[in-house]
């Protein structure tokens, strides 16, 4: 007994040294579900790659971190000039990493970079309906689109500016892995799986950062990020399993920051083949056969809210007339039915990540034993997080895949990119609704785009294209001596974090 109190004391000990050394090295380390895809901005659509991104490049425009209103950052203010003309106003004297200065052909560069299809950049989709960037002086560019955005400023909030000359002289394999911004951290070093290193940069034009590096960390096991967590070898984590909150806000330097998110989990139902996913009353009796609250409350602990349609309770364009689908498997059974199958005719795979979101292949794991209850044989396939991505982006996955959305906050940012037949992450396209949602996404009128959208979610709900899952709530781990508050927006920014003396 006395050995087994002295090894104790000597791990408690080593604890301590750990989290005392990597506080007194002012650096702040991050614990990632999974490693970037690239560095290179707007390749991907991926909240691993976007992490690391948003440290060492800029956007045009941000939120307000405490509103979430659109604010200037690179670009100091805009205005509209008609519905298909605006002009943005630039920051002087900012500087690239490497010195390279940023200016209106910077701007002009990286959104002609991601409208060139050779370059096949993921957020093409976002910016195609830009079909000019005019440079109108060396700080002050005219954007002119096809037909009216007015979902341009939150486009532009995920628009970072490249470096032209450094992207032309080198290409875009070498940013890749070596990149280029004018963010508050300039980037040190890459070892894939392991992790990405960045320091400070010492000019940069909103002040220089008190925290001197920021290191985002792989690690993609929920249980291992916590235990790393509460060691002090990690002090960020995002996605805090419910079972574990009560852990970590016990701690010895650890607690649970919350905030409420505009994040959808579902279960996408892929009806891009011949088969019974493209019958209506199947996906509405696979909604009606899943029984949602079970799983908040069982499997997340209470840490989620039921979803009624495709977008969260505090995503402004959400229509509150729609109800969650209820929980009835009889009614379930009997809608297949009238399908023309029988349950036990039914046989899908589901795709699901592991330890991207809050116990996401425990929710597969659990979806699937309760479609069995019906009859529907239905085989999880875990896929690392890149894999699985690869599988969507490639339309490879099952009949049925697990995947999460946001920051959501506007209806177009969701449907139009999860539910239009040629968007990246689609597991679903119907004609007709493709051809609703252009036209709603060009509405400039309040009441028209809310109109819109109102009959877009509608029909939506109607059609079934999810099994309506949750909106998540975002539970963050921290060291406690670390001085950050989590955005509703989801961004892990060096630059607003401290550490408290």
């Amino acid at each position: 007994m006395k050995r087994f109190w002295i090894v104790l004391s000597m791990l408690l000990l080593i604890i301590s040294l750990l989290t005392v050394s990597t506080v007194a090295a002012n650096e702040v380390i991050i614990g990632s579900p999974a490693d970037a895809r690239t560095l290179f901005a707007m390749k991907f659509i991926d909240l691993a790659t976007h992490d690391p991104i948003s440290n060492i490049y800029d956007p045009l425009i941000t939120r307000d971190r405490e509103t979430m209103e659109y604010i200037g950052h690179l670009a100091k203010g805009w205005e509209v000039l008609d519905d298909l003309t605006w002009e943005f106003y630039l920051n002087e004297g900012i500087k690239f990493h490497n010195g390279a200065p940023f200016n209106a052909e910077a701007v002009k560069f990286t959104i002609d970079y991601i409208n060139d299809p050779d370059n096949e950049m993921a957020y093409r989709g976002r910016y195609s309906p830009i079909h000019t960037v005019e440079i109108m002086d060396e700080y002050t560019v005219r954007f002119h689109t096809t037909e009216p955005m007015p979902i341009l400023l939150d486009r532009l909030t995920s628009c970072y500016i490249l470096e032209p000359g450094y992207v032309t002289e080198f290409g875009e394999t070498h940013a890749s892995l070596n990149p280029i911004g004018t963010g508050p951290y300039k980037f040190v070093e890459w070892v894939q799986n392991q992790e990405i290193v960045m320091e400070r940069f010492e000019d940069y034009w909103m002040g220089t950062p008190e925290v001197e590096r920021v290191i985002f960390r792989p690690i993609p096991e929920f249980s291992t990020r916590v235990a790393a967590l509460l060691v002090g070898e990690i002090h960020v984590i995002r996605d805090v399993p419910g079972h574990m909150v009560a852990r970590v806000d016990s701690g010895r330097r650890t607690e649970v920051r919350g905030i409420p998110s505009s994040r959808v989990n579902y279960i996408a139902l892929v009806n891009f083949q011949e088969g019974p996913m493209q019958s209506k009353e199947v996906r509405q009796a696979l909604n009606y056969a899943v029984n949602v609250q079970e799983l908040i409350d069982f499997v997340l602990d209470g840490s989620a809210t039921q979803m009624a349609g495709p977008l969260s309770v505090i995503n402004p364009d959400h229509d509150p007339s729609l109800e969650p689908y209820p929980y009835d498997p009889e009614k379930a059974v009997q809608m297949i039915r009238d399908a023309g199958y029988e349950p036990t005719q039914l046989s899908f795979t589901l795709d699901s990540p592991d330890g991207r979101y809050p116990q996401d292949r425990e929710v597969a794991m659990a979806i699937a034993d309760q479609l069995r209850e019906i009859g529907i044989n239905v085989s999880v396939r875990v896929n690392e997080w890149g894999t699985h991505l690869d599988r969507i982006i490639n339309r490879n996955t099952g009949e049925m895949f697990l995947l999460g959305w946001g920051p959501a906050f506007n209806a177009q940012g969701t449907i139009e990119s999860l539910m239009v037949t040629d968007r990246t992450y689609s597991g679903f396209g119907l004609s007709w609704l493709d051809e609703m949602v252009a036209k709603a996404v060009g509405l400039v009128d309040p009441d028209e785009m809310r109109e819109a959208w109102d009959e877009i979610q509608q029909l939506v709900y109607d059609e079934a294209p999810w099994i309506f899952l949750w909106q998540q709530h975002d539970l963050w781990g921290v060291n406690s001596d670390l001085d950050w508050t989590p955005r509703a927006d989801e961004r892990v920014l060096g630059f607003e974090m401290r550490w408290n003396d």
